[in-house]
């Protein structure tokens, strides 16, 4: 749609770009088209000199731009390379990292099983140094009455035609008596044995203490050799 302004009509603003049109096209180019007046164009032939600054406008233009396309071109290239080269330091990064936190679990998990290994150690040697003891205080004896007068009467008659079914230890009154093996105590009382306890050792064996004038160890109670369970 074509829209014309009030002053010169449209048909004589058109005809001579027409005609100039047609005159270009018809000279190969070789003339030029000048304004004459507000809606007038003058075409005249163009001098060898305007052709040749005029080609040469074109070609630098022409240089201008394609001077142009490269240096983008060039930048273009340039911002890919350093988002490449960004990308590669940040994968180094990573993977140094992630090595990084596999060498410290590595060490953490290694000073941890070192750590499992010295208690365990440590456990296996508590239990060898416990059992020993066990097994040397189950195996260890005692005398029951230090000092004491030995008189071996196994066997004497004693009253109502029965015989003596022990060993007399003759001390003063009060003196200690010893647990003789590791064990557990029983307390008694008779007519014959008096204040008495029952030592039922480890070695399964039981042993009698008569004749007591007080038991020290209580019904139940495990002791060790030489523990203190009576009093002569």
């Amino acid at each position: 749609m074509l829209h014309a302004r009030q002053g010169t009509p449209l048909r004589s603003r058109l005809l001579p770009a027409v005609l100039a049109g047609a005159v270009v096209a018809a000279t190969g180019g070789l003339a030029l088209l000048e304004p004459d007046g507000e809606d007038a164009l003058v075409v005249r032939a163009a001098s060898a000199e305007e052709l040749a600054a005029a080609a040469a406008a074109r070609e630098q233009s022409l240089a201008e731009v394609r001077a142009s396309r490269a240096q983008r071109s060039a930048e273009a290239e340039l911002a890919a390379r350093e988002a490449a080269r960004l990308a590669a330091e940040a994968e180094a990064a990573r993977l140094a990292a992630e090595a990084e936190a596999a060498r410290q679990a590595a060490e953490a998990e290694a000073a941890r099983q070192a750590e499992e290994a010295e208690a365990a150690r440590r456990a296996a040697e508590a239990e060898a140094k416990a059992r020993a003891e066990r097994e040397a205080r189950a195996g260890a004896t005692a005398c029951p009455v230090p000092g004491a007068t030995f008189t071996d009467t196994w066997g004497a008659p004693r009253s109502g035609g029965r015989s003596h079914q022990g060993t007399d230890l003759l001390a003063p009154l009060g003196t200690p008596v010893y647990a003789v093996v590791a064990g557990r105590i029983r307390t008694a009382s008779s007519a014959l044995g008096g204040i008495s306890l029952y030592l039922d050792g480890v070695n399964g064996e039981t042993y009698f203490y008569a004749h007591n004038s007080a038991n020290v160890a209580s019904t139940g109670q495990r002791v060790q050799a030489g523990d203190l369970i009576a009093k002569v």
